[in-house]
């Protein structure tokens, strides 16, 4: 009977372990998923072929790529390490990123570069290019650091006045 009450409390301390994935495959619109699944989503580890030749080897969240890992995109480049909720940044200088945007739908592979705003806006990231050989603001990113300081000006000329 002791036997008996342990075999029963090692198959219930075991069931408690037990990871609720399973590893599968799945056609999203994107490309083809081959890992971890849960709930019908891509969830855990695994590896993205997507169609245009990239592959992505890592971590996904309900079919959101999010966490440790690497991808190979069509023309042999790697990056590698955190991606957050479908982005990955690369340092170029203390000035410019570059930006690696991968989703499971949709337009789902692109990169851009980003430039670090000035002054007051110096927190955010604004919309660059290259030209002739160096990143300068695309006029979209120009206009969002121009509304940027705008608004930054505004409410800190606001705060200053006092009774």
């Amino acid at each position: 009977m002791k036997k008996f009450r342990y075999l029963i409390i090692i198959i219930i301390l075991n069931l408690s372990f037990i990871n609720l994935s399973y590893s599968e495959t799945l056609n999203l619109p994107a490309g083809i998923w081959e890992g971890d699944v849960k709930k019908g989503k891509a969830h855990g580890k695994g590896v993205i072929t997507f169609k245009n030749g990239a592959v992505y080897e890592g971590k996904i969240s309900k079919n959101r790529i999010h966490g440790v890992g690497k991808l190979i995109n069509k023309d042999g480049e790697v990056y590698e390490g955190k991606w957050r909720y479908g982005k990955f940044y690369q340092k170029i200088d203390k000035k410019t990123r570059k930006v690696i945007i991968l989703q499971t739908k949709g337009r789902f592979y692109w990169e851009r570069h980003e430039i670090r705003g000035t002054d007051n806006a110096s927190r955010k990231w604004f919309a660059a290019e290259k030209k002739s050989g160096e990143f300068v603001l695309t006029a979209a990113g120009k206009r969002k650091m121009e509304l940027a300081l705008k608004s930054e000006n505004d409410s800190s000329s606001g705060s200053s006045s006092g009774c």
